[in-house]
């Protein structure tokens, strides 16, 4: 089944916090052509291993983001971070994230807890649009990926980007092998 890429403008496919940072980007001055759109797909299929067979999509064009809680030490109140990953590697938590962020713990942030936290929806969650101060490790080879389909904030769309832009968000630290490959 072919994918639409859809203008991302008018925003009705993009959660708020996604449509905001996109629409900062550009203001800042980042290329709008780093921005390729959003496509549509039901509900059920936002799942990555539903949605890339479904459209005939690859896993590694394809990006997936996990949030987290970290703590600094055993005892200290968790803070969030986020690691993105293309969809045929699964993010090294407790060894790469771990290192990276140096803290002592870190493990998947209760779905509650993230969904109110980004203001996006459980399996639509974007990297683009978390919160300001978040802590955002991307896989270093996604900005050499030059159509990128990643989550749009909401379940039923997925937005489109030169993975290029990763370089234009602030506060991004680029990770060489964030990712280990998904065991077959």
């Amino acid at each position: 089944m072919a994918l639409e890429i859809l203008d991302w403008r008018d925003g009705s496919l993009l959660a708020k916090p996604v449509f905001d940072k996109l629409n900062e980007l550009v203001a800042s001055g980042v290329p709008e052509s780093k921005i390729l759109g959003v496509t549509i797909n039901s509900d059920e299929e936002s799942d990555t291993d539903l949605w890339c067979p479904q459209y005939d999509i690859p896993f590694n064009i394809t990006g997936n983001v996990v949030v987290v809680h970290t703590h600094k030490t055993r005892k200290a109140p968790p803070q969030f971070a986020a690691a993105f990953v293309t969809a045929d590697t699964r993010a090294d938590l407790n060894g790469v994230v771990k290192h990276t962020l140096e803290v002592s713990k870190v493990s998947f942030a209760p779905i509650d807890a993230a969904v109110e936290a980004t203001g996006m929806e459980s399996g639509g969650m974007s990297p683009i649009g978390l919160p300001e101060g978040w802590p955002l490790l991307v896989d270093q080879h996604i900005l050499s990926i030059p159509k990128l389909y990643l989550g749009s904030g909401i379940r039923p769309s997925k937005l489109v980007v030169d993975g290029s832009i990763f370089a234009d968000l602030p506060g991004v630290t680029f990770v060489p092998t964030l990712g280990k490959p998904r065991a077959a």
